[in-house]
């Protein structure tokens, strides 16, 4: 398939040298609407107790079975409910809930009113009437306008909310109904179950003083005290976790963990690093990430220091690594290769894919470069050279792949589809 390609692109060459908050009012009374009944304390009384009925005091005959009596409190589900969620968390709570059902409790609740609250905004009010068809219930441009800017307001209140009644952060909840509830357990599987409880609290505690403090930002820019407290929270973090932790966990937490850890693991998709060489660059990449932790890369002046200081990190990087290793560590910032790569892996095809495609696109692309600059050449016959090249890369491209990964390549392959322009 790829000696196809040379040779026609050989020919080709041949052919040149003759181309706020204010959601707590809203929501806590929201729960007034349902009028359900504030809950009452709880009915005081003795354990249940067994009382046997007395036997006759002059009868010598055998007494008869004694009738048992249970005396118990009587419980309903409305002592617990109240119309502000926080006295509703704390009745399921002094009662002995479980945590884990105190939240499915309330995150349904309060997800039901928000989704009561989203579907206003899909309808326009009108009544429905069968002989009607549907422009009539479409949302008129003010509406959608409206829709729109509640639907923000909405995403954004949400996971405040459970954040404030929960101290839980509302996407990771979100996930463990319909992604993965067992995410934590496996990442932290490294650590006793005590641990790991202690260590999942810090971090929803300190996940959510950052998101306060966040929420508080103007225009999404930290003002200097504003990033000082931040930095504060980090600190205190760590600290926190140093009481948990052994340093020997701490290390293993972070480089599991940890945004810098996560974001490694996607940039790096290709190069295969070995446990070694992820700790090498990890200890360079989480450094530069908390020095500007908060900063506004926004400003020129941000953006040009940790660009110079991304440049000098990745040249210590490669030194540290080799030069063969340092190519393949390059080669990952080729987003055409990271895709690949993540295709090839998908699909179960051989390793040296990603860079024989790469190869038969390098050599495409100079072909057609060559008939661009080349002005001796008719227009006709550059116009049907460039098409050439175009339908053998797409040929050799589809064989090399297979059909199934190929038409999953081709949606975003757009150099394949470019060899042709003239």
């Amino acid at each position: 398939m790829k000696s196809r390609l040379i040779v026609l692109l050989g020919l080709f060459n041949l052919t040149l040298l003759g181309a706020g908050f204010f959601w707590i009012g809203v929501y806590f009374d929201g729960r007034q609407a349902r009028n359900r009944p504030a809950a009452g304390p709880l009915p005081a009384g003795p354990l249940p107790a067994v009382s046997p009925t007395p036997a006759a005091a002059a009868d010598p005959a055998p007494a008869a079975p004694p009738v048992v009596i249970y005396k118990t409190n009587q419980f309903e589900w409305s002592q617990l409910e109240s119309t502000d969620y926080r006295q509703y968390i704390a009745n399921l709570r002094a009662v002995g809930c479980p945590e884990a059902t105190v939240r499915d409790i309330i995150i349904t609740d309060v997800m039901r009113l928000y989704a009561a609250r989203r579907g206003k905004f899909y309808q326009n009010g009108r009544a429905f009437k069968y002989w009607e068809t549907d422009e009539k219930r479409k949302l008129k441009q003010t509406q959608l306008e409206e829709r729109e800017a509640q639907l923000a307001l909405i995403d954004k209140e949400l996971p405040a909310v459970l954040r404030e009644l929960l101290g839980v952060n509302y996407e990771r909840e979100v996930n463990k109904y319909f992604v993965d509830a067992e995410e934590d357990d496996r990442r932290l599987a490294f650590l006793a179950g005590d641990k790991r409880e202690r260590v999942l609290a810090l971090r929803d505690q300190f996940e959510g003083r950052r998101e306060q403090t966040l929420r508080e930002v103007p225009d999404g820019k930290p003002t200097p005290g504003q990033i000082q407290l931040l930095r504060q929270i980090d600190r205190e973090q760590e600290a926190a976790l140093a009481g948990v932790l052994t340093e020997e966990e701490r290390q293993e937490f972070d480089l599991i963990n940890s945004p810098t850890a996560d974001r490694m693991r996607r940039e790096l998709v290709g190069f295969n690093p070995s446990e070694a060489e992820f700790r090498e660059i990890f200890a360079r990449e989480q450094a530069l990430d908390a020095a500007y932790a908060y900063e506004d890369t926004g400003d020129e002046s941000v953006r040009a220091a940790k660009a110079a200081e991304e440049q000098k990190m990745r040249e210590d990087i490669q030194a540290a690594l080799g030069p063969e290793r340092a190519a393949q560590f390059e080669l990952t910032r080729n987003p055409d290769f990271q895709s690949l790569t993540l295709l090839a892996e998908r699909f179960e095809l051989p390793p040296d894919v990603s860079q024989t495609v790469l190869d038969m696109r390098r050599m495409a692309e100079e072909a057609r470069q060559q008939l661009l600059t080349n002005q001796d050449i008719p227009a006709d016959k550059r116009n049907a050279a460039l098409n050439a090249i175009q339908a053998e890369a797409e040929r050799s491209t589809r064989e090399t792949l297979g059909d199934k990964a190929y038409a999953e390549y081709s949606r975003n392959a757009t150099w394949i589809r470019g060899l042709g322009a003239n």
